[in-house]
Parts: C-alpha cells; sequence; structure tokens
C-alpha cells in the first residue's frame, strides 16, 4: 500500500499556490472492486486505478488549489468528496490503523532512502515520532508502536509471536516442502472407520444414520471429516457428516493443499506448537 502524489501537486505548494494533506480514502459502493480511471485523473491519485471495496488507500492530495494559479482548480479530494461511493479519510487514528491493518510499512516513507516530501508530510499529520530510517523488520517496531499508540491499539505479543513464526516458515520452506509437512500434520491421528470416498453421499448418509444408543462419537466423526476433506472433498458428503455433528465440527481444520499458497500454508503452521512443527519437519525432510 504506497502513498502516492503527483509531483505537480508538491510544485504548487512550494510555489504557495496549494495545500496538499496525507489522507486516505475507501470504495464504499457495491461491487467488490471498481475500476475508475476519474479517480486518478480527478482526484490526483497516482496508484493503480482500481479500488477493492473497503480498503484503504493512502495518498498525498491537494485540500486546496488556487484557482487564480491552478487551471484545474477542483482535483484533489474535492473530487472524492463529490463522489456518493467513496469516503475520505481525514482522521489520524484511522489512518494510523490502516497502517496497521495491512501490516505494511510504505518503504518511500519508512526506509532508506525514503521521498522526503511524503515522509514529512505522513510524520506531521500523524504527529508521529521520528526513530530514524528503517534497514529491515526488526527496525520497524517503534514506528509500529507509535502507530498503535496513535490508533489506540494494544500491542498484541501472541499475533506479532504468530507473524513472526509465519515470515520464518516462508523464508525457511518451499511451497512443496510446506505442502508436504501441513499434509502430515492434519493427517488424522487415527484411521477412519471406513473411507467416505468409497461411497455415495446417500451410502454414506445411510451409515451415519444410527439409533440413539449406537450413535457414531465425536471423535470418530471428525475423523471421518478430516478424511473427506483430504479425499474428494464432496459439499454433500462433508454436509453428511456435520449434520451428524452439529456444532461440535471444525470446518477450518485442514486447508486445501492445491490451492493454498505458501503464505496460507506457513500460517497454518502457526496453529500449532513450535515443538510440534520442529518434530514434523524432521520427519518430512529429515531436517534436524
Amino acid at each position: 500500500m504506497p502513498v502516492t502524489t503527483l509531483k505537480s501537486a508538491q510544485k504548487f505548494e512550494d510555489k504557495g499556490h496549494a495545500e496538499v494533506e496525507f489522507v486516505g480514502f475507501r470504495y464504499t459502493g457495491d461491487a467488490s472492486m471498481k475500476a475508475d480511471l476519474d479517480i486518478r485523473e480527478r482526484a490526483g491519485y497516482n496508484g493503480p486505478a482500481k479500488f477493492q471495496q473497503g480498503q484503504v488507500y493512502l495518498a498525498l492530495l491537494p485540500t486546496y488549489l488556487d484557482p487564480n494559479h491552478v487551471e484545474n482548480a477542483n482535483m484533489g479530494v474535492h473530487a472524492l468528496e463529490a463522489r456518493n461511493d467513496f469516503e475520505v479519510i481525514y482522521d489520524a487514528k484511522r489512518l494510523a490503523e490502516a497502517l496497521l491493518e495491512r501490516n505494511y510499512l510504505p518503504p518511500e516513507v519508512f526506509y532508506e532512502g525514503f521521498d522526503r516530501y511524503k515522509r514529512k508530510k505522513l510524520f506531521e499529520k500523524l504527529s508521529l515520532d521520528d526513530h530514524g530510517r528503517v534497514f529491515g523488520k526488526d527496525d520497524e517496531e517503534p514506528y509500529r508502536d507509535g502507530l498503535r499508540a496513535i490508533a489506540g491499539i494494544e500491542r498484541d505479543e501472541a499475533a506479532e509471536v504468530s507473524q513472526q513464526r509465519t515470515d520464518e516458515y516462508i523464508q525457511r520452506f518451499s511451497r512443496s516442502q510446506a505442502a508436504d509437512i501441513v499434509r502430515t500434520l492434519q493427517a488424522p491421528a487415527t484411521d477412519p472407520p471406513f473411507e467416505p470416498s468409497d461411497h455415495t453421499i446417500d451410502e454414506l448418509e445411510a451409515k451415519l444414520e444410527t439409533d440413539d444408543d449406537e450413535k457414531w462419537d465425536d471423535e470418530t466423526l471428525e475423523v471421518l471429516y478430516v478424511a473427506e476433506q483430504n479425499g474428494d472433498d464432496r459439499a454433500g458428503a462433508r454436509n453428511a457428516i456435520e449434520d451428524v455433528l452439529g456444532d461440535s465440527v471444525e470446518t477450518d481444520s485442514v486447508i486445501d493443499l492445491e490451492t493454498a499458497g505458501l503464505t496460507d500454508m506457513a500460517e497454518f503452521l502457526t496453529r500449532f506448537e513450535p515443538d510440534v512443527v520442529e518434530t514434523t519437519v524432521a520427519e518430512v525432510t529429515g531436517e534436524e
């Protein structure tokens, strides 16, 4: 999520013909994604012209343009405010929240080689303390603490540890290695009483029907559920098992390894204790 601006906006401000402010804006319309070149041309936004619903985009936009010196004095936040499908965000608290939610500090503002103009505008708007330039992830923490203070968000150490583990696994494993590790971890500890994929959905429903005194226990049903997910993964079969299990089933207990990316798999690994993951890694890869 870069902070974008037009060079002309900075040029006009340097001459005293404009006021430029660090703001956020988001698409609030009905579509999941909005492609709109008009935002770029009329608002002075220099980023991609596609906007995801609800996502906050950050920019330095003119809040005032002197009509005596600027031909298109209506360019800037005015163009966004005139729309009923976009919201402009000026509040420092919400802007800090947006930066934290994306888990991303714009390099052009924080990292070595930063843009001085963008950095000055963002720091002024948020009243963010300057802790020097950032060279790596470890240097980001003072700024993240500052953003949390502005946003009124307490530090979530558990989430930070989870993110650190995710980053470590992404760096450490290839996608195929991660898939082998996840596949081993999400395999049921015990074999299912029968293979659900060997039965049609009607046959499965019939096998699951029992008298009150012969009910399937939850553990066995969960093993069947995971076996189906790891096998044919038929929606009807999963629904049949869910109907018997009720609220006990954990439908997110496994992930689809065919469609999951490396990040998804790395995040999945953080559900397990580190020593459990390391034992599985040694088993799968032979890594000590």
